[in-house]
């Protein structure tokens, strides 16, 4: 894509109102989780050394692992942007117990309300990821709101960190996670009623029990093994994100001898290469081919982690987990543009909530691991070992990165415009509207000929781009179709013979899409199942 193009993309996400008030509101929760986890990880610092920091970590990440995959059933039962906005506000009261816990509370307390508050940050990631393709306009946009929402994310995970350096020299930790209430409150205000381009949820339907929806977002990680091995590989940048998290406060105090200071600043440094990253990964708009990508940005987090082991100073420290944070974001921006491409719009939340129980117990088992690593390889072998575990991850999912390659497929711009524009496919879901469109064969009509005949089984829906039909039903014409309409939709959504026939007057060209491609993007969820139901039937009633 050039330059130019990519710069248009990037206005156009941004001057998407819903997207931009998503976004905004993202950079605040990411700046709260870093604030928030760095300001635990000192506090239990403080009191038992790396090893009380490792304990604390993991009870923050286990209880949070295993509700992530219930929570994220919000985000495809109700509305995405009320689940997102529910999210927020419900992690607003959980800083605020765990900021006055910090003030007056002893450690237990502390701890306590820091699981609370660990827990409630599984509400938002797959909530925010599955909403994305419902507030996009295209593949284009998508991959654009992806790598914006990484640079937002890279802004979070700096501004965060530095600001608990500053806030702990000047007012204490609680101070830190008081300053995030009011402005998690304002994140909730950002995502209520934004504008769906979809709505593929069903918020007024009769549900199975919360168990049953997270099992099938389970058996479709489990039946798809590609995008698994995309889930575990992000789980394995993870628990690389998890080892360096303790770490950062040895290298800090006990190697370089830099303080508690010098952890946020080294930690901060990470943010800044997620910029960094993050606004690298306009080269990926447009790009059908991801696995390159994701393999490169892992080969590089393995081997800056590494290069750690050499560090005799801040500066080249800071350097290095700059280059860390930034193959992360180019990573996060690369898978989760390939899971949301190939998983269906239904269970996209509950996919991506599987996804972050799995992130958060990579980190869990990377902070307890450092430790051990410390203990078996000493403060520099660590990071060694950290680095070597995740270039063989990153080494075992390539073939599967490469089937989800070949599975993804960019339609042309101008047949999605025409098919976006339909009412028939209004409710239709970004990510399977494209599926379907790529999906759509050309076929041309001679003048005098019959597309259609009353009474034959539908094995097609069609779409005019130039000519036009007639319809004839009862021995009349009924309605004339020209470009821009479409037939077919009856018999395939109520499995009947064919209600009319279909003659071009004149020569037509029109894009035809199988039953099967067909029914797989209009009916995957029962709202637009519904729309679809009262569309047929206004088309019954004009047959009479």
């Amino acid at each position: 894509m050039a330059r130019s193009d990519t710069l248009q993309t990037y206005r156009t996400v941004t001057g998407n109102r819903s997207l931009r008030r998503v976004l905004v509101a993202f950079f605040l929760f990411n700046a709260e989780e870093y604030a928030i986890w760095l300001a635990i990880t000192l506090f239990a610092f403080d009191i038992g050394g790396a090893t009380t920091a490792g304990v604390v970590a993991i009870a923050q990440l286990v209880p949070a692992a295993l509700i992530a995959p219930f929570a994220a059933v919000l985000g495809d039962r109700i509305r995405r942007d009320r689940a997102l906005a529910l999210g927020y506000a419900i992690q607003a009261g959980a800083a605020l117990a765990c900021g006055l816990a910090l003030a007056f509370g002893p450690p237990m307390v502390v701890y306590a309300t820091a699981i609370l508050s660990s827990c409630a940050i599984t509400l938002t990631r797959p909530v925010h990821n599955a909403l994305l393709p419902d507030l996009s306009a295209s593949t284009s946009e998508l991959t654009a709101a992806n790598s914006v929402s990484g640079t937002v994310e890279g802004l979070g995970t700096m501004v965060g960190p530095l600001l608990t350096s500053l806030l702990v020299v000047s007012s204490g930790l609680a101070a830190v996670l008081l300053l995030f209430v009011p402005l998690l409150l304002v994140a909730a205000a950002l995502t209520v009623r934004l504008e769906l381009r979809a709505v593929p949820l069903h918020d007024d339907d009769v549900h199975p029990g919360i168990v049953h929806a997270v099992a099938e977002g389970a058996r479709v990680l489990r039946d798809d093994h590609p995008a698994a091995a995309v889930a575990l590989l992000g789980g394995a940048q993870f628990f690389i994100l998890g080892v360096r998290d303790i770490l950062y406060a040895v290298l800090a105090i006990d190697v370089l001898g830099v303080g508690e200071q010098g952890a946020g600043i080294l930690a901060g440094a990470v943010g800044v290469g997620g910029l960094v990253g993050a606004a690298a990964t306009a080269v990926l708009v447009g790009r059908v081919r991801l696995a390159t990508p994701v393999e490169v940005a892992v080969g590089t987090a393995a081997g800056a982690t590494a290069s750690l082991a050499l560090v005799m100073a801040m500066g080249p420290a800071v350097l290095i987990l700059v280059v860390a944070g930034a193959s992360r974001a180019f990573f996060d921006v690369a898978s989760r543009t390939l899971l949301q491409r190939s998983v269906r719009p239904d269970v996209l939340a509950r996919v991506f909530g599987l996804q972050e129980a799995l992130l958060l117990v990579g980190l869990a088992v990377g902070s307890g691991s450092a430790p051990i690593l410390v203990a078996l390889f000493g403060s520099r072998g660590a990071f060694v070992a950290a680095g070597v575990l995740l270039l063989i991850c990153g080494l075992l999912a390539w073939p599967s990165l490469r089937t989800l390659d070949r599975r993804a497929v960019l339609p042309d711009p101008e047949r999605f415009v025409l098919f976006r524009e339909l009412d028939i496919f209004r409710p239709v879901p970004q990510p399977a509207l494209e599926q379907l469109v790529a999906a759509a064969r050309p076929v041309r009509v001679g003048a005098g000929e019959v597309l259609i005949r009353e009474g034959d089984v539908g094995d097609r829906f069609y779409v005019v781009t130039s000519g036009h039909l007639t319809v004839e039903h009862g021995g009349r014409i009924v309605a004339t179709l020209g470009p821009g309409a479409y037939v077919g939709e009856i018999a395939l959504l109520r499995d009947v013979p064919r209600t009319a026939s279909v003659a071009a007057p004149v020569e037509t060209e029109l894009l035809a899409v199988d039953r099967e491609a067909f029914l797989l993007a209009v009916t995957g969820s029962r709202r637009g199942s519904r729309a679809l139901d009262a569309e047929v039937d206004r088309r019954l009633a004009e047959l009479g």
